[in-house]
């Protein structure tokens, strides 16, 4: 038990018994008698945890991480908690960083560094990190917002800023997670573009050599992810004999049983594989060789233009999206997920979100977009042909007609057609002279 006592001057001390049975004070100075008990009471409690090594009960914690550093290192002095070591926010954050470097891959490390240089931009970088508050958290989400971010890049840096300071609470240095709150997590993208068979096709006749092509190919027909999953592709991965692929992926390999997936070899793929195994040098051992993200894209406008293809957003990532697409039109989702690299939950949220125009055509049994294209371009074909001909035909009727036919179509220069305005379906009425005759 613990004791309080006010002196004649009116300050108060607190006396207790700690686990050696020794006397120990605490002097509080002069403060209100009610907040002089409340501090006995949080005495009491540390100092039985202290003697029969129990944690103090929840309220203490929180209490004790609430408290000024004046009041704490007070009870630190008489061996009631540990003394409180100041943590940074630029200090934890470093060093957060620092023990990540290792097991995360370069795309995440560079978002957290990103994250980073925003946190210590709004915070002081030598504040507390115990003293961040909710509004703080919330007042950078909203400075987030100010630099013109798009929302998916706000919730991504609030998520790592969640991920940071979770950390934070688990290792006890401080106690409630002032970011947890904070709305993050993916955002499904509205950008819902497909690239129809057709548009593939035509885009892949114009590459300009077979390694072009695959590359297409791997991402439309396969649904790889470019350039991660496609250039780690080797030779000893393609099993034509069973038109079976085997797929590495970095970006899912920490989880257990999504380090590789196996998906199948659609016939055009097939023929895109077997002309780069034709071409391909002795020793060369990579499906895919393409590098440079900015020759890339210069390659890829040619490619459209010259394919007379309208240019589509996140050019592989688009690809990826239409062959999951096309998949869900004839296989089960089960499948269809396994062979993309992700859950169901992840198709219907980012990838098959939107029905492409082949489906609705499909279940109203009418043309798709593909086919009525290819119907246009035969009818204009058709009517182009018969027009040519009718021309041919009309010419021939004039260099080797008779006399009659010339006189049938010989008109007066004269002979003019004059509607008349009262009659709701009208006919022509001729008026000038006469016809000639030959």
């Amino acid at each position: 038990m613990a004791s309080l006592t006010t002196r004649q001057n009116g300050s108060r001390f607190i006396t207790f018994t700690d686990g050696n049975g020794q006397s120990q004070t605490i002097t509080l100075g002069k403060i209100a008698k009610r907040y002089a008990e409340t501090i006995k009471v949080k005495v009491e409690d540390l100092a039985s945890a202290v003697a029969n090594h129990h944690a103090q009960h929840d309220d203490t914690t929180r209490w004790m991480a609430s408290i000024e550093d004046r009041l704490y290192d007070k009870l630190a002095r008489v061996g009631l908690v540990q003394p409180r070591v100041k943590v940074t926010v630029k200090g934890w954050l470093e060093q957060y960083i620092t023990e990540r470097a290792g097991d995360l891959k370069p795309e995440s490390l560079r978002k957290l560094q990103q994250t980073k240089t925003k946190l210590l931009f709004f915070f002081d970088n030598d504040e507390e990190l115990r003293k961040l508050t909710l509004q703080d958290a919330t007042d950078w989400r909203q400075f987030l917002k100010g630099l013109k971010l798009s929302e998916a890049a706000v919730k991504t840096h609030s998520g790592n800023a969640k991920t940071i300071f979770a950390e934070a609470v688990r290792r006890k240095l401080i106690l409630d997670n002032p970011f947890a709150l904070l709305k993050s997590g993916p955002t499904p993208s509205k950008y819902s573009r497909y690239i129809t068979p057709d548009e593939i096709d035509r885009i892949i006749d114009i590459c300009p050599n077979a390694e072009w092509r695959l590359l297409f190919g791997l991402a439309r027909y396969a649904g790889l992810r470019i350039p991660s999953e496609s250039h780690l592709l080797t030779w000893a991965d393609v099993d034509f004999e069973r038109a079976r692929l085997t797929v590495r992926s970095p970006k899912t390999e920490h989880h257990a049983g999504h380090e590789q997936r196996i998906i199948p070899i659609t016939p055009k793929l097939l023929k895109l594989l077997q002309d780069r195994f034709a071409q391909a040098e002795e020793y060369q051992q990579h499906l895919v060789t393409i590098n440079g993200k900015g020759a890339v894209i210069r390659q890829v406008r040619a490619i459209w233009k010259r394919a007379g293809v309208e240019p589509w957003k996140r050019l592989w990532q688009t690809l990826r999206q239409s062959c999951e697409k096309e998949w869900a039109m004839t296989f089960p989702q089960y499948a269809v997920s396994k062979w993309i690299g992700h859950s169901i939950t992840i198709s219907g949220r980012h990838y098959a979100n939107d029905v492409p125009d082949e489906l609705f055509a499909k279940a109203a049994n009418t043309p798709s977009s593909a086919q009525r294209h290819a119907q246009r371009k035969l009818q204009d074909a058709s009517r182009n042909s018969w027009k040519q001909k009718k021309t041919a035909d009309s010419t021939d009727d004039l260099i080797s007609g008779t006399c009659k036919d010339l006189r049938d179509i010989s008109i007066n220069r004269y002979q003019i057609t004059k509607w008349s305005r009262g009659e709701s379906n009208p006919r022509p009425v001729t008026v000038g002279g006469p016809l000639l005759h030959a």
